[in-house]
């Protein structure tokens, strides 16, 4: 701490850094699930649709998670979440190696590791950082965002490789020890909101000033319940559900579609983590984008590229067809996922309850996702065949394109620096001069 004050470094951007490889590794068993399902199936006899529904059961179990994370975290702040669902992870992903029933892999993965460990940190570090940081708001998330992607390029294929070469066992209680690990040590970096230390947001000397009544300035921020009253904000969920129903599908399965269509393992992998790697690029773009083009744009556009690319999928069946699929189909679909902190912070301003209001939108997403992991190996076992997987994903990303193009065109103008009282209803049908960023 007193190199960063020493050198003038302000501790947002430590907060950021800490937040950055948290994000990376945090997710490490969610985003490679795709590489489990094979092994189980070979190891076990499990069936595609059984394995996938642990996907789904994380998320189903996560949607009261994130309300709850969120709720908290507004509430008496975020280190100690984090602190706990370090723990969480760490202990259920050395559990996986012993797993033997499919009802330990649905506890362990379902309960402990990719929902109530992951649900604390997928709510909270977004947030955050619309706290920490006033200027270059979008290039912040853009960067954020940026390192969740990071995290299949780095382990999908680091746990094939390790399940190829050292078992089950062996993989998950080296890889469990090591995350549980980094993720305490840099939540201890995490703070709620730059006044825990005695300081403002970064840039905040920036802000243009404002002039408010006294009841303004002094009233408190709009309630939530007051917010979901407003029907944007369960556009903003159902978005969010459509969108990620359509990728979960890719998600979860892409590695068994390469296999089944005769890609060796590690390289099969790959492709996920190809997806991955592509995606850092949107996570970024789309952040500033978000920031400077508000969400209708924003959310139109990743919905249009995560959607239309999965009909090439249709037609490959060679190593080099699957991996420019996912570098087409990653340069969009993490775009999808990453405008909603700053969406919500344009809308409702910094003061407002945005830990519960992201949390909100992500039972959309949850739900989402939840039913796409399922359907896509529901699917195949009915079937033989991803071709009803594939194309249940064309035809859902493609349904969320109404509900983006209702959204309020984005007008630039002052941030918010004083909420909208609360006896006043909120104006967040349109993003004029006292709700946009």
């Amino acid at each position: 701490m007193a190199h960063v004050k020493k050198h003038g470094i302000h501790y947002a951007w430590v907060i950021l850094a800490a937040a950055c490889v948290v994000n990376i590794v945090a997710r490490a068993d969610q985003a490679s699930f795709g590489v489990f399902i094979d092994p189980l199936v070979q190891q076990f006899g499990w069936k595609r649709g059984e394995i996938s529904f642990a996907y789904s059961l994380a998320f189903l179990i996560g949607l009261p998670a994130v309300m709850i994370m969120g709720w908290l975290g507004d509430r008496f702040g975020a280190r100690q979440l984090m602190l706990g669902a370090a723990v969480m992870i760490g202990v259920g992903t050395v559990l996986l190696g012993t797993i033997k029933e499919l009802w330990q892999f649905y506890l362990i993965y379902g309960f402990m590791v990719g929902s109530m460990g992951h649900a604390a940190f997928s709510v909270l570090l977004p947030v955050i950082m619309t706290r920490w940081f006033y200027r270059n708001l979008g290039i912040v998330m853009g960067i954020y965002f940026a390192s969740q992607g990071l995290g299949p390029v780095i382990f999908a294929p680091l746990f094939r490789w390790l399940l190829e070469s050292q078992g089950w066992q062996n993989t998950f209680v080296l890889i469990g020890t090591i995350l549980g690990c980094i993720l305490a040590f840099f939540a201890l970096f995490i703070h709620n909101r730059p006044e825990d230390k005695g300081l403002q947001a970064y840039g905040i000397e920036d802000a243009p000033k404002t002039t408010q009544s006294k009841a303004e300035a002094s009233a408190p921020p709009v309630r939530l319940r007051e917010i979901l009253k407003q029907r944007i904000v369960w556009k903003l969920a159902g978005i969010h559900h459509f969108g990620c129903l359509a990728h979960s599908i890719i998600l979860a399965h892409i590695v068994s579609m390469a296999t089944f269509k005769g890609i060796p393992g590690v390289e099969a992998a790959g492709v996920l983590a190809t997806i991955a790697g592509s995606s850092v690029i949107s996570r970024f773009a789309f952040s500033v984008m978000a920031d400077k083009f508000g969400g209708r744009t924003t959310l139109t556009l990743s919905l249009l590229g995560q959607s239309l690319p999965v009909i090439i999928l249709f037609f490959a069946s060679d190593a080099w067809v699957f991996y420019l699929f996912a570098v087409v189909f990653g340069l969009c679909y993490g775009g999808e996922m990453v405008g909603f902190p700053i969406i919500n912070k344009q809308l409702f301003g910094a003061r407002a309850p945005l830990g519960s209001i992201y949390s909100f939108e992500m039972v959309g997403a949850g739900t989402g996702m939840a039913l796409g992991g399922w359907l896509g190996g529901g699917l195949f076992d009915m079937s033989g065949a991803y071709t009803w997987s594939l194309t249940t994903s064309l035809i859902v990303g493609l349904i969320g394109l109404p509900l983006a193009l209702s959204l309020p065109r984005h007008k630039k103008s002052a941030p918010v620096l004083a909420e909208t009282p609360r006896t006043a209803k909120p104006n967040i049908g349109t993003e004029s001069a006292s709700t946009a960023s």
